[in-house]
């Protein structure tokens, strides 16, 4: 239960903190793709007016009518006027074509004294035309937006050519230079209507304690209240879109009643996942007392039992579940336990007899070795050499047999034993028979060989080689190296072997060995060899029938300690 309670908690507070702040994300990710798509179509609209105010700047008739305006009106009033309507006419085309006149209200373009001017009006007008350049110029933000080096936002004013100054206007003046000297020549003046910008805000709803600010420059910023533009500071946490083309900023200070209105229902949510986890780990808690806790207890009771020496099988932990799995395999583990320390006892009792039996033979090979020698010194005084040397050989062979331990020996001293071994064969065979040593390099003789190895092979060679062909026989044991590997050959020219001859000897199929080494046969070396050395080492066959046999050893190189350190 406190586990569960645990859980609950913690997915009550995570779920909280993630749904918290998902649903600020998805509010403020929501205002601002709303912002995004306000902005877009406010800025298409004033770019319009940016568009319409560069075209005047640029345009030749309109350079032309105030370079030469003030010109013409000194020489000829009529020429003068002539200029001005043409001009006018051109002026008056292009604001009505561009669709401008639904973003501005008037669009006055003057020489730089105010004496001769044009303008077009989209809506009434209450002021005299002849004051409209002087007023415009004796207004308190002229001089800084005709002095700026690019479109400069100043905020709303009153509109200085009505006289109730309504509505309130967002001013735009741009100078006018001349395209051959970059003299001033004229400046250009538009007005926006405060209109045109709440109408464009009038789409985005507003909530009770949301707002929406639009700012122009920095420090000129307005709150729309809905129907009109309040100038307001943008407060902290707002999130903020800059209008591509104008520069202006639009910022959104998201509603925070409709934020805790949605937090509400996902509290609710939540506090319904909590108590449903709560009412689970319950019954979960139950349901773990019974089928985990008290079996689980029965099982250590149990075990303790054993622990005291109690084997005997309880039926009671044997339940039909996992756990009287587990039961199972206690019962059976203490009755094998059982089971086992009765037959310890059987076998240490067989142990002690073995043990009788060891000591019992240790006697015959003592006894074995000294009636040899005694023999060989028999035979030594009645001048019977070869029966001297026979018994030599055979109590060292029997000595190795009986007494050694050593699997790996030095090459030599395999050599030594296969010596003997053949000493007693050459004298049963009347000297028929022939082994030549050829060793390449005497340091191979320190390299080391499973002991009991080439006596077998010698073995095959006599009985299976050599003896089959009825005369006399040789055998060559020829040591070499090859790259990484000591070679051994022991090459025989007896009768010779086929290839399924020599796939029956590896394969261990034909037991060829036989005398004093029965239990020995060639594929016992070879597995010998392979297991010691790896499988890429071991014996390999070459043979031709009626001509020779040759049973190659394949074993590892290892350089002495003197010439690893060269």
């Amino acid at each position: 239960m406190g586990f569960a309670l645990i859980i609950a908690l913690a997915v009550a507070c995570s779920s909280y903190v993630l749904s918290a702040r998902y649903l600020r994300e998805n509010q403020q990710q929501s205002a601002l793709t709303n912002i995004h798509i306000l902005g877009n179509d406010l800025d298409s609209d004033i770019n319009t007016v940016l568009t319409f105010s560069n075209w005047i700047c640029l345009d030749s008739t309109i350079s032309n009518y105030l370079r030469t305006v003030d010109r013409s009106y000194s020489q000829d009033v009529q020429a003068g006027k002539k200029l001005s309507l043409s001009a006018w006419n051109h002026l008056n085309n292009e604001f009505n074509i561009v669709g401008v006149r639904n973003a501005v209200t008037r669009v006055v373009i003057s020489t730089p004294s105010g004496t001769q001017f044009l303008q077009c009006v989209s809506g009434g007008n209450d002021q005299s035309v002849t004051d409209v350049p002087m007023t415009i110029m004796d207004t308190s933000f002229f001089d800084d937006l005709i002095t700026a080096s690019n479109f400069k936002w100043n905020g709303f004013y009153a509109n200085p050519l009505s006289r109730g100054g309504n509505p309130k206007v967002l001013p735009m003046i741009r100078p006018i230079y001349s395209s051959s000297s970059s003299a001033l020549i004229g400046w250009v003046y538009m007005d926006i209507p405060i209109s045109v910008i709440t109408d464009s805000l009038r789409s985005f709803v507003l909530t009770k304690d949301d707002a929406l600010y639009i700012t122009f420059s920095r420090g000129v910023t307005y709150r729309y209240t809905g129907s009109d533009l309040v100038k307001e500071s943008v407060p902290e946490g707002a999130i903020s879109y800059t209008l591509p083309d104008t520069g202006w900023i639009l910022s959104y200070l998201p509603s925070r009643t409709a934020l805790i209105d949605r937090m509400r229902s996902y509290q609710l949510l939540i506090v319904v996942i909590s108590l449903v986890i709560l009412f689970a780990g319950i019954i979960l808690s139950i349901s773990l007392q019974h089928t985990i806790t008290r079996p689980v207890d029965r099982i250590i009771t149990r075990l303790d039992k054993i622990g005291q020496g109690d084997f005997s099988r309880d039926g009671k932990i044997e339940w039909d579940n996992e756990l009287g799995e587990i039961g199972r395999g206690i019962n059976n583990l203490s009755e094998n336990v059982s089971d086992l320390m009765d037959k310890r006892l059987l076998d240490e009792k067989a142990r002690h007899d073995l043990e009788y039996q060891i000591l019992q033979s240790q006697i015959n090979p003592h006894f074995l070795y000294n009636t040899l020698n005694t023999i060989k010194w028999m035979a030594t005084i009645q001048g019977s050499e070869g029966i001297a040397d026979m018994s030599t050989s055979l109590s060292r062979l029997m000595k190795n047999i009986s007494k050694s331990t050593e699997d790996l020996i030095p090459i030599s001293d395999e050599f030594s034993l296969v010596d003997d071994y053949f000493t007693i064969m050459k004298y049963r065979y009347g000297g028929t028979i022939e082994l030549d040593y050829i060793t390449d390099d005497e340091l191979l003789l320190k390299q080391r060989i499973n002991r009991f190895s080439l006596q077998p092979i010698i073995e095959n060679a006599i009985f299976h080689g050599i003896e089959p062909k009825g005369s006399a026989g040789r055998i060559t044991i020829h040591t070499y190296r090859q790259g990484d590997n000591v070679i051994i050959d022991v090459t025989d020219n007896g009768v010779g072997m086929t290839a399924d001859a020599i796939e029956e000897v590896l394969s261990g199929a034909s037991q060829t060995s036989t005398e004093f080494f029965r239990q020995i046969g060639v594929f016992n070396v070879n597995e010998r060899i392979k297991y010691t050395f790896g499988d890429s080492y071991g014996i390999t066959i070459e043979s031709e029938p009626g001509v020779y046999t040759t049973m190659r050893f394949t074993l590892p190189f290892v350089a002495p300690p003197e010439e690893a350190y060269i």
